[in-house]
């Protein structure tokens, strides 16, 4: 949905870095840097528990990640900032559903002008 509508590929780090054994780590601080929040981290820290072997690294990587929110990304209406931060929120408990987005104001409109 980000690429349809901006031209950037978000989550594309390079085929170098996918085929590295830390891949995880590339991808992962692109979805912090992007879309996490303080209340998102948090709630996704809680749902894995600190007994996750990837507990630990979320942590550190978080802590090492430059922040660049997409809500504050200016060439992208608003609505669709909402929708989308709503279904990338790194807490499980707070991300909405696919029949949830489908029911989103952004869908709602972007079907009247189609």
């Amino acid at each position: 949905m980000i690429y349809v509508m901006t031209g950037k590929m978000v989550f594309h780090v390079g085929w170098d870095k996918l085929d590295a054994e830390d891949a995880w780590r590339h991808v992962l601080s692109r979805h912090i840097s992007y879309f996490a929040d303080e209340e998102g981290f948090n709630g996704l820290l809680k749902h894995i528990q600190k007994e996750n072997p990837f507990f630990e690294r979320l942590v550190s990587l978080a802590e090492s990640v430059p922040r660049q929110p997409f809500e504050a990304w200016g060439s992208v209406e608003p609505e669709l900032k909402n929708l989308v931060g709503k279904m990338t929120c790194l807490d499980p408990s707070r991300r909405i559903t696919a029949a949830e987005a489908l029911e989103h104001p952004w869908f709602k409109s972007a079907w009247m002008k189609g």
